[in-house]
């Protein structure tokens, strides 16, 4: 009798102190599990993010810490559309194309590093007052060969051009004395593709640029600088080029801008680039919107950052009225030059 009543008093123990640990352990995990819906939290979160994740606080001279003083105390009692305003207009100031805020209502992406200058292009001006609507097409591209001079307009670097197809527009362009590229309006894409292309105009392995990882929390973290080289493709291209840029070549087309730069028988005509010389990558909020952010910073080969774009070599525009009559002084500099 007396092992059997300390067996009830040992099994009565058992089972509080398996109750006791199940009741904490679901405690503990919901604290874990459970999301932070409310605005400050979400605010808190997305600020932290940025902050540990973020790769070009120093190279856009921004003051991130004055960013959270300046605006917690808006984050109270924001419903959803309010929470997402506010994010946006915090995210702004980085000025930041490959800055984009997902919801399941709204998207914020900054825009306004083109939407904010002259656009200085339209392709249909250029399709029926300069190549009489009659052109080639090639994968992604158009293209013609008109009095001695070669046009190629790529459009994006989200779209894929294979090696035949350059194969094909290099040789019905051989007899050409120079060479307009046109990437105006090419907001960017793989920066594969845009390699790709410019191997079609080197001779000889070529460092294209540096990439910086960061390496911690702190806004100078960063790993040592990885070189990136492109080998030249067999068909060598290495007539004058005239490079046409506007501000909407973005990412990767402002990667292959600034590759191009580098090749003494190219000259850029147009407008600086748009920029956006990072490798971008996502974090999911707490209230389950995602979160793009630049995560490492590019170096051109002379170790200058290229996030704010790179400068042509002679800057030209166009404005509304020589729009509206279909002209492209920008277009039409490129023509003289190879003339």
């Amino acid at each position: 009798m007396l092992v059997t009543f300390f067996r009830k008093k040992l099994f009565k123990a058992l089972i509080l102190f398996l109750a006791f640990t199940c009741a904490t352990s679901c405690e503990k995990a919901l604290e874990l599990k459970e999301p932070a819906t409310n605005a400050e939290a979400v605010f808190k979160d997305l600020w932290q993010a940025m902050d540990k994740n973020y790769a070009l606080f120093g190279v856009k001279g921004i003051d991130w810490d004055s960013t959270y003083n300046q605006n917690i105390s808006k984050f109270k009692d924001l419903n959803s559309s309010q929470l997402f305003t506010q994010l946006s207009k915090t995210l702004e100031i980085l000025k930041d194309g490959h800055v984009t805020l997902l919801s399941p209502h709204d998207t914020f992406t900054y825009v306004n590093f083109y939407t904010s200058y002259a656009r200085n292009f339209n392709l249909n001006n250029i399709k029926k007052n300069y190549l009489n609507n009659q052109y080639n097409e090639a994968g992604p591209t158009l293209y013609k060969l008109a009095g001695g001079i070669g046009y190629i307009y790529y459009s994006s670097f989200s779209k894929d051009i294979s090696e035949n197809d350059l194969d094909k527009i290099f040789e019905d362009l051989s007899t050409a004395k120079g060479c307009i590229i046109d990437v105006r309006g090419n907001s960017g894409g793989k920066v594969s593709i845009a390699e790709r292309l410019f191997s079609r105009f080197i001779n000889e392995k070529k460092l294209i640029r540096y990439e910086m990882k960061k390496s911690g929390p702190g806004h100078n973290d960063f790993y040592d600088k990885e070189p990136v080289y492109v080998s030249p493709d067999i068909n060598f291209y290495n007539k004058p080029i005239v490079l046409l840029t506007n501000r909407a070549c973005f990412s990767a087309c402002n990667d292959f801008v600034m590759y191009m730069s580098y090749l003494p028988n190219v000259t850029i005509v147009g407008d600086q680039t748009g920029g956006g010389g990072s490798i971008p990558a996502d974090y999911l909020l707490s209230n389950g919107w995602k979160l793009q952010y630049s995560s490492t910073v590019t170096l051109s080969p002379d170790n200058l950052p290229i996030e704010n774009g790179i400068q042509p070599d002679i800057n030209v525009g166009i404005t509304p009225f020589e729009e509206t009559i279909g002209k492209d002084p920008i277009l039409e500099k490129a023509i003289e030059l190879l003339q």
